[in-house]
């Protein structure tokens, strides 16, 4: 495949976060009383809708589906409020895909709201590479230049008991994406999830 010159910096981008998490010590985070470690599973049914539109609540399912083991690292905590997160995963698809992938994702996650000592929330966003074992037949059948290599970018919105119990349920938008053409030419994907979380200190 021959990258345009838009697209390499942006593969470059995504290689070096890729890097980052892989070698970044698995340490706890200074001043850090929280829990900065996390395993979770989610499954997902995809939705021929955008990102945008799925976000509203718009969503067109269809029966294709994937299922993520994920592990998650804090990278540095902004006091109470926010932190950046290191996530890796393997996923399975089954039903009109039949495919594993592997993706990494650099989080921000937002902690900060009103209600938060009687009910925890949080909102992320990532951005990573993706990595199919073969192209997806849903993102060759919907778009004219699939690609096994795209971006992924998640966002999740989780909730759980106030103060430091290790268990939170979440939603999760699982979307790979050519990043307006930055990435890829063509291709992505988008699946409604919901999972659960394990944290540890």
């Amino acid at each position: 495949m021959i990258m345009t010159a838009s697209q390499t910096p942006a593969r470059t981008i995504l290689l070096a976060a890729c890097l980052g998490i892989a070698l970044f010590p698995a340490t706890a985070v200074p001043g850090s009383e929280t829990a900065n470690r996390s395993v979770g599973l989610y499954v997902g049914q995809v939705t021929y809708t955008r990102f945008n539109e799925v976000i509203r609540g718009d969503t067109d399912f269809r029966d294709s589906y994937v299922a993520a083991l994920t592990a998650a690292h804090v990278l540095h905590a902004h006091d109470d409020y926010a932190r950046w997160e290191a996530e890796g995963q393997v996923a399975r698809h089954w039903g009109k895909q039949d495919h594993f992938e592997l993706n990494a994702a650099l989080l921000l996650r937002w902690e900060r709201f009103p209600w938060r000592s009687r009910f925890h929330t949080t909102v992320a966003l990532g951005v990573g590479p993706s990595f199919a074992s073969s192209v997806p037949a849903i993102e060759r059948k919907r778009h004219d230049h699939a690609s096994r290599r795209l971006a992924f970018m998640p966002f999740e919105i989780t909730a759980g008991p106030a103060g430091d119990a290790p268990w939170e349920t979440f939603a999760r938008v699982h979307h790979r994406s050519g990043v307006f053409d930055l990435v890829s030419r063509g291709g992505g994907s988008n699946f409604v999830a919901i999972g659960v979380r394990r944290s540890f200190k």
